[in-house]
């Protein structure tokens, strides 16, 4: 019997309380488990995000855009050259983090708007 296969995702992300971080030019890996508590961590104060890439390299940045709670989702498409966005309570995106799948696609964020870049 095979032991389920381990998710695991390339990330970045910016405290910007702490100063620490890890640049998108230089992504680290981190199992798909530990994305959830690591986002907790940081979207707690504006500015503060995560970005998680994809097995095709698409991006989900993810950031704390008001101290009210608000986070914002934004699937990047730099060839179509835009994003869906969406925004979400704090508790559903960690919920959303929690369960990623491999590959993004716009199923991602039920609701999402897309938007072009620069709008």
């Amino acid at each position: 019997m095979n032991a389920p296969r381990k998710r695991v995702f390339r990330i970045f992300w910016r405290d910007y309380v702490t100063g620490e971080g890890v640049s998108s030019s230089e992504p680290e890996l981190l199992a798909g488990e530990h994305i959830a508590p690591l986002a907790e961590r940081l979207l707690v104060a504006p500015d503060n995000y995560i970005g998680v890439i994809d097995t095709n390299e698409l991006v989900l940045q993810v950031w704390c855009a008001e101290a009210d709670g608000s986070v914002q989702l934004e699937l990047l498409y730099p060839e179509d050259g835009g994003m869906l966005h969406l925004s979400l309570p704090l508790a559903e995106v960690l919920a959303l983090l929690g369960r990623l799948p491999q590959e993004f696609d716009e199923l991602l964020l039920p609701g999402a708007q897309f938007r072009m870049n620069g709008s």
